[in-house]
């Protein structure tokens, strides 16, 4: 059920604590009536009235899922992303790297229908918003601080008066960024995570997991959060101690560990991922590739 963390503005948590294939939302009950990130709970949201706009963070299912039981709703996303929401083929453009196979796109698309809510993607994106850009719901200001890292558009939002931070898939959990589609970046998710140092918030509404961060936590997980980005960079410049290829550092569990060989689906994000990393590394100077395999330089 939602729960009132300001004035006008209520916690709604996911299902499974918002983790895959939830996540936690943010109601605000103003002028105009909206919800952040609709896919907590489909029995507490259908239950919310007059909903006028959903603002989404991102393009992903489980941030998305419960548009449905919105069907009047107004979007607004970031204009980089805005497309994905209409077209499922550019849904597939942002998740799959151009060098993959075409069938297991196909295949992909096919499995996903469900999910993706393919026959359903008639939702009128009402506002592309930017960084920067203000929504104002009556009394409730909102404002966009784009954090790209995740996918390209993937933003955070600001309540200036209440210092409210809603950080999405900037989510502080033990595991650590994910990054895992075509269009995320690990040196746009580093920038992203210095943009977010800049702000004190009271509270932090995460997309998973915690919920609700108390604000003096915040500068202190976000730090661990970043930790895990050059921990994984380091495990994958301590495997180029002799040369590899792609295939050879993704068996190596970089990112997944154990869950690796027990989730055989893992291992697509895993290497898009350790492809993140390599790409990061050789913009940096401290790799190249020589021949199909990673060498330190």
């Amino acid at each position: 059920m939602p729960k009132e963390i300001a004035e006008k503005i209520f916690f709604m948590p996911g299902r499974n604590q918002g983790a895959f294939p939830f996540c936690n939302s943010v109601f605000i009950d103003d002028e105009i009536r909206a919800i952040i990130d609709p896919a907590s709970n489909k029995k507490d949201i259908a239950e919310l009235k007059n909903i006028e706009m959903a603002i989404l963070s991102h393009f992903h299912t489980d941030h998305i899922r419960e548009l449905r039981v919105l069907p009047d709703v107004k979007v607004a996303i970031h204009e980089s992303e805005a497309d994905a929401l209409i077209d499922v083929n550019k849904v597939v453009d942002m998740v799959f790297l151009p060098e993959e196979d075409q069938d297991e796109k196909i295949s992909w698309l096919e499995g996903k229908k469900r999910e993706l809510q393919t026959e359903q993607r008639t939702w009128v994106v009402s506002r592309k918003f930017k960084d920067r850009d203000e929504i104002s719901l009556g009394k409730t200001r909102i404002k966009v601080v784009h954090a790209p890292g995740h996918t390209i558009g993937h933003s955070c939002f600001w309540f200036p008066e209440h210092e409210i931070l809603f950080s999405s898939d900037v989510d502080l959990t033990m595991f650590g960024p994910w990054y895992g589609n075509a269009c995320s970046s690990v040196e746009q998710f580093l920038l992203s995570l210095e943009k977010l140092k800049s702000f004190q918030p009271r509270l932090v509404v995460t997309g998973h997991e915690a919920g609700i961060i108390d604000g003096s936590e915040f500068q202190d997980r976000l730090e661990k959060f970043k930790a895990k980005l050059f921990s994984r960079e380091q495990k994958v410049l301590d495997a180029l101690a002799k040369p590899r290829t792609l295939d050879q550092i993704v068996d190596l569990g970089i990112i997944y560990g154990e869950f690796l060989q027990k989730m055989p689906g893992l291992r697509v994000p895993e290497k898009r991922m350790i492809v993140h990393h390599l790409r990061w590394l050789e913009k940096q100077g401290k790799i190249k590739n020589d021949n199909g395999c990673w060498v330190l330089l």
